[in-house]
């Protein structure tokens, strides 16, 4: 199998598009009326994976099973997890 090679632009191309294809899959949106909450806003998610705005929370009468700030992409990727150490 031959393989093709790729100019720089095409490479560039291709990583971005892979990484806002990534950033656009973590982003949360609402269920209903698929608008994309704004930083600092509250969504609700139900059973079975429901997501709602705080805007069309008023339309569902059940209860959130969680209710989640929308945070920075880059808050998101900033927080790490340590392990707990042994003599503390």
């Amino acid at each position: 199998m031959r393989r093709q090679t790729l100019s720089e632009a095409d490479l560039e191309r291709h990583l971005l598009r892979r990484t806002v294809s990534e950033l656009h899959a973590e982003r949360l949106r609402c269920d209903r009326c698929k608008r994309t909450p704004l930083v600092g806003e509250v969504v609700y998610r139900y059973a079975k994976g429901r997501t709602m705005c705080a805007l069309c929370r008023p339309a569902r009468r059940e209860m959130p099973v969680e209710i989640l700030p929308v945070r920075h992409g880059e808050e998101i990727r900033a927080q790490r997890l340590t392990p707990k150490r042994a003599d503390a």
